[in-house]
């Protein structure tokens, strides 16, 4: 007990220099960005952006542009992997998990001409959905919890994707979330998400990489759960067996200096 207790002091006191660090980088990166996020704002005074504590909780990133370019490439990325699942003729409805500060979600229901399609997306950051329903509209946001489960029906969403939230979640909360977008995209719908693949092997210890080339989820303690500092490792054996369980895997696109990219469907 009295080494239990005594861990527990030391991850306390690590997570707090980690935030004083944090904290550190945030003001220094403001410091660096501000005279191009000015620019940014004359040169485009029609496109909201969001504070710039929320941006950095969410993509460790205190530039406007940056914010703008990541988010129209990711989701021309994304919707070019949810388009082949969705019939422009047939109402859809489609969902993204974590979406922060609305950075790829808003760029969505332009690139979906054509098709008949509905996009929520929830986070569990209520400072983010509170700025993503006032500055964004015809998307319907609603907020999450750390933890299961979502305040919607069973099969709600055709499609559901996420990017780098499984990344920032303990092996635990990982299994609680599958089961509950499991629940909620409809038998036959499709699910989309990104891990740190071996594109991220370089960046762990030798003992970490031990752990990682057995097959084991590898995860760092080093902010609270779901923040950026807490952050899993998956080998891609880890996801197919245990992660993955049970869903059809349409596609795996190894990350090259990025995240993967996995594409299933749910049982029928």
């Amino acid at each position: 007990m009295r080494r239990w207790i005594s861990n527990r002091l030391v991850d306390l006191g690590a997570r707090r220099a980690f935030d004083v660090i944090d904290r550190i980088a945030y003001w220094r990166r403001l410091a660096l960005t501000g005279s191009a996020n000015r620019a940014f704002r004359e040169a485009h005074p029609d496109f909201a952006v969001p504070p710039l504590p929320i941006l950095w909780d969410a993509q460790a990133t205190t530039d406007l542009t940056e914010y703008k370019r990541s988010g129209e490439e990711a989701a021309v990325l994304f919707w070019s992997l949810i388009r082949p699942h969705l019939d422009p003729a047939t109402p859809a409805r489609v969902y993204e998990w974590g979406c922060g500060p609305g950075r790829i979600v808003r760029h969505l229901p332009a690139l979906a001409s054509g098709f008949r399609v509905e996009f929520h997306a929830s986070d569990y950051n209520r400072a983010s959905i509170a700025w993503c329903r006032a500055h964004l509209p015809g998307i319907t946001f609603f907020e999450n919890g750390l933890a299961p489960p979502l305040a919607v029906a069973d099969g709600a969403f055709d499609v559901a994707f996420c990017r780098s939230v499984f990344t920032h979640l303990s092996a635990e909360m990982q299994a609680r979330w599958i089961a509950e977008l499991r629940r909620v995209v409809r038998p036959g719908g499709v699910l989309i998400l990104t891990t740190h693949g071996l594109a991220y092997r370089p960046r762990l210890t030798d003992q970490e990489r031990v752990r990682y080339d057995a097959g084991e989820l590898v995860v760092r303690t080093l902010g609270a759960e779901g923040r950026k500092l807490f952050a899993a490792f998956h080998p891609p054996q880890f996801v197919r067996r245990e992660l993955l369980r049970g869903l059809t895997i349409l596609e795996h696109r190894p990350g090259d200096r990025t995240q993967d990219i996995w594409v299933t469907r749910m049982p029928a």
